[in-house]
């Protein structure tokens, strides 16, 4: 239980001593570890005691889980740096840190006066309350209240480490830096100073105060003083290390930049060789001819067969063919010879170096050598060079992030090699449009500079060596692809395209071939199948008519003849009844006017039964007769109206019309009660369906509602079946009072082979059809 109450409090006593703390930044190797591990036990303890962090180191070495969890903080030292009241820097005599007033207020953890938090300034000691927390990159203080406690030196600022400082190390510590000034950014209150430490390259944000005039420094050598600030991506990890300096005095010049005609003169081919002394962080001087400018960004400098690129934001209007001296700082991070932060001298007009005609695929062979021999290309990689080759056009294309205004796609044949090469022509300058009317396929004549894609090749036991792996080059202008031949009109894309089509149309010929096949097979058996039920009811109608015949012939014979009889007998009866002295009996008088009155019907409904045959008449006389029979000895008028070719009806068709007409002048008659009846049958010529239309000024009734075969009527029904057999349909139109109408239209060649055939067959045939069908 002792030991459990001393070891926190000498735990607390170790990580409070400086010693403890210079262990854990500046500690270096097991050592280190081992103490940045008794560190972290060290916090853990104190969490556990809930006791609040006293020392800024304390916080950084907190784990990123360790510090989401808002430990309790109260530190007390120096700001060193102010952003806008809400975002400063504070460091005290272990470390620094930031603290981030806006972030507290978003977490509703900032309860301090804001009008205090207002006075905060650079030099000024204050005492920060607040929680921890794990910021983008580095731990950060979250705080609760703030205390000012009065002005007070800044610390010391420790020389830099490049080590520590470019691996974002010293992040929000003080430190003093020494470099070259290699160019600047302007911006609204300061600038951005490009440095060079030698070695390492780093930018440094300085206020206005502490450089009025940043273009006086270009090339100096100065000391600064600032705070460290690490760049860092989205995953927290560093990506770039810069100094901020914003108080009056952190910046001294100890050596002012030479004078224009001190800076050292170097040839194109001598920038970045091999040399026993290096040149330094210092610009030199180089002197050649423009061979492609894009004004503000970069040019390219030829001198013989030495070129190189140029970076400048210079705004003097280069053109190619001007002779220039530039002076700037060597880049020795490019893969390529380059001079960057130049400023730039007109000296004149040249003439403009003439391309060279070379293929692409001999300066990439040129290069390829170079890990087997040891030595550089011969005569050289023509990197910057203007050369001029054939090639035949790909495509055409616009770049989307705007860097580029056309690319072409380029293709030729590996002289060198098997297979192709494909390389890109870029235009990022002037009119575009013209490239847009190349027609892919065409032979090209492309003008431009080389611009070599460079990849690190190894390749033991050698020196590894960076080597051109593709090949792009910029065009001038539009001007430079001259169109040597177009592109025949026969391409692949037009034969894909043809034979697709064909492909299609064979395709679409063989589903329409048998969608066709199938439609006529489905036809013919729809027509089959019309044309058996056409002659069946053809012979049907013919077998029935026979029979109708046969069946009247029969009654005629017979029951005409008894109900004759009948009335002999009765009129013998009445005879004898006279002479005995006996009047005619009422009851006798009555029989025989029922004996005659059956006697009419009887021969009435034989007639009808005979009456369907035209027997060489034409439809229309037939018609005629018919509704004559029809209406005699009855008061109702009939009027028959016929119009077109319809001598030639097939007696098949004629029969059942004939029918349809009887069916439908008896239920006018005797169910609607009809004083006036008109038929009318019209076609509009041979061949032509037939229109039948029975109108009369009858009753009427409500269709659908009138009595059917339930109750033993069957008009309707057999009129519309007989419209239906002969292909047709039946329409009826009635309402009370207003009478009835019903029209029929039916097809002309209805069952024509059916009776063609059955023409031909024998009586024995119709019979046995007849008994089959009843």
């Amino acid at each position: 239980m002792v030991m459990v109450n001393i070891v926190p409090g000498i735990i607390r006593l170790l990580a409070k001593s400086q010693l403890a703390a210079r262990c854990v930044t500046r500690g270096r190797g097991w050592l280190g570890f081992s103490v940045r591990v008794a560190m972290a036990g060290l916090v853990a303890g104190v969490v556990a005691a809930a006791e609040p962090l006293k020392r800024i180191a304390e916080v950084r070495i907190l784990s990123r889980e360790a510090a989401a969890r808002a430990l309790p903080v109260q530190v007390r030292g120096v700001v060193t740096w102010l952003s806008d009241r809400e975002t400063f820097t504070l460091q005290d005599n272990s470390a620094g840190i930031w603290i981030n007033l806006d972030e507290a207020r978003k977490q509703k953890l900032w309860r301090g006066d804001d009008a205090v938090a207002g006075n905060v300034h650079e030099g000024m000691e204050v005492e920060i309350t607040g929680r921890s927390d794990p910021g983008g990159y580095a731990p950060l203080i979250l705080p609760e209240t703030l205390r000012l406690l009065g002005p007070k030196a800044l610390p010391p600022a420790r020389p830099m480490v490049p080590g520590r400082f470019f691996s974002g190390a010293d992040d929000c510590q003080r430190i003093e830096v020494r470099g070259v000034v290699q160019g600047f950014y302007p911006w609204a209150n300061g600038a951005t100073l490009i440095m060079d430490a030698n070695p390492g390259r780093f930018t440094a944000q300085v206020s206005g105060a502490v450089a009025p005039d940043p273009a006086a420094l270009v090339d100096a050598e100065v000391a600064l003083r600032g705070i460290a600030a690490t760049r860092f991506n989205t995953r927290g990890e560093a990506t770039g290390s810069r100094v901020i300096a914003s108080v009056p005095g952190d910046l001294v010049v100890e050596k002012a930049p030479p004078a224009p005609a001190a800076v050292p003169r170097v040839t194109l081919d001598c920038l970045m060789p091999f040399r026993a002394e290096p040149l330094g962080p210092h610009r030199v001087k180089v002197e050649g001819t423009v061979t492609f400018c894009l004004p503000g960004n970069f040019f390219y400098l030829q001198d013989g067969e030495s070129a190189i690129r140029v970076e400048t934001t210079t705004l003097d209007v280069l053109k190619p063919g001007d002779r220039v001296e530039a002076a700037g700082f060597v880049e020795i991070s490019r893969l390529i010879a380059t001079l960057g932060e130049a400023t730039v001298c007109k000296l004149g007009a040249a003439g403009l170096p003439a391309p060279v005609v070379i293929s692409p695929e001999e300066i990439l062979g040129a290069t390829s050598v170079v890990p087997k021999t040891g030595s550089a290309a011969r005569a050289h990689d023509y990197e910057g060079h203007l050369i001029r080759c054939r090639a035949r056009l790909l495509a055409v294309q616009s770049e989307p992030n705007g860097k580029m205004l056309r690319t072409l796609t380029l293709e030729r044949a590996n002289t060198l090699g098997p297979g192709t090469l494909i390389f890109r022509a870029l235009l990022n300058a002037g009119n575009p449009q013209p490239l847009d009317a190349l027609q892919p396929g065409s032979e090209l004549e492309v003008t431009g500079l080389v611009q070599l894609a460079h990849e690190l090749q190894e390749s033991p036991p050698q020196t590894d060596r960076t080597l051109p792996v593709n090949l792009d080059l910029i065009l001038r202008s539009a001007a430079d692809a001259v169109v040597i031949s177009k592109p025949s009109w026969w391409t692949a894309a037009r034969f894909t395209a043809v034979l697709a089509a064909v492909l299609l149309a064979l395709v679409a010929a063989l589903v329409w071939s048998l969608q066709l096949k199938r439609q006529v097979r489905r036809k013919s058996a729809h027509l089959a199948r019309e044309i058996n039920a056409r002659r069946d009811a053809a012979l049907e109608f013919r077998t029935t008519m026979r029979e109708r015949n046969r069946l009247a012939a029969n009654l005629h014979d017979t029951l005409p003849q008894t109900m004759s009889a009948i009335g002999l007998q009765l009129d013998a009866c009445e005879y004898s009844l006279r002479q005995q002295g006996i009047d005619g009996l009422p009851p006798l008088e009555m029989v025989r006017t029922m004996v005659g009155y059956a006697v009419n019907e009887l021969r009435g409904a034989v007639w009808e039964m005979r009456s369907f045959s035209l027997r060489g008449r034409s439809f229309p006389a037939a018609l005629q007769e018919m509704v004559a029979r029809v209406g005699g000895g009855h008061s109702t008028g009939i009027t028959v109206h016929t119009d077109g070719a319809l001598d030639g009806i097939p007696e098949f068709v004629s029969g059942n019309l004939l029918l349809i007409v009887q069916e439908a002048l008896r239920n006018a008659r005797q169910h609607g009660n009809a004083g006036q009846i008109s038929v009318e049958v019209r076609t509009a010529g041979p061949g032509a369906p037939i229109r039948l239309v029975v109108g009369d000024d009858g009753a009427g009734f409500i269709p659908g509602r009138q009595n059917g075969p339930e109750q033993g009527h069957y008009g309707i029904v057999g009129m519309r079946e007989r419209a239906e057999r002969l292909g047709g349909s039946l329409q009826v139109t009635s309402s009370p009072g207003q009478g009835t109408r019903i029209v029929v239209e039916v097809s002309q060649d209805a069952g024509d082979a059916g009776l063609a055939e059955e023409k031909e067959l024998p009586d024995a045939t119709i019979a046995g059809t007849a008994r089959l069908t009843r």
